[in-house]
């Protein structure tokens, strides 16, 4: 962010590490297995995933928390955005227009009859513009 590499992004108990480097993930995620540990709690590795993001890959990445290794995706879904190993944001695009299809064809129903243009506008905007824009500012 603007410039500095944030390592760890967290929202409740949610994390995301961020490093340059392998080594530097496996070093971040090591300090945090000793962190959990301190505290009595523990990483759940069926839950931890690894992630590249660059938009040229072919390199294996092996992560341990434990002793297990983590499992790499493609991609994952962050407090409501779909982040992609490419860095590209299209598939979220994507994923929030047929999510905001679906939030309107869920209320259809209260579009058909009576209500005026101006409450029906209101009715778009509450119930799909806030699905279909969730996230959009990141």
């Amino acid at each position: 962010m603007g410039g500095v590499l944030i390592p760890a992004i967290r929202f409740a108990d949610d994390q995301a590490m961020v490093s340059h480097t392998v080594r530097g993930l496996q070093v971040i995620m090591d300090a945090l297995q000793d962190t959990s540990e301190k505290y009595n709690m523990r990483i759940n590795t069926k839950k931890t995933k690894i992630m590249r993001m660059s938009t040229v890959d072919g390199r294996t990445m092996k992560i341990t928390v434990n002793g297990q290794n983590l499992e790499r995706v493609k991609q994952f879904c962050y407090l409501g955005s779909l982040v992609t190993e490419d860095c590209r944001s299209c598939h979220d695009v994507r994923r929030r227009i047929a999510l905001g299809i679906e939030a309107f064809n869920k209320k259809s129903d209260l579009m058909r009859g009576s209500p005026s243009l101006h409450l029906k506008k209101r009715m778009v905007k509450a119930f799909v513009w806030s699905v279909a824009l969730y996230g959009s500012e990141t």
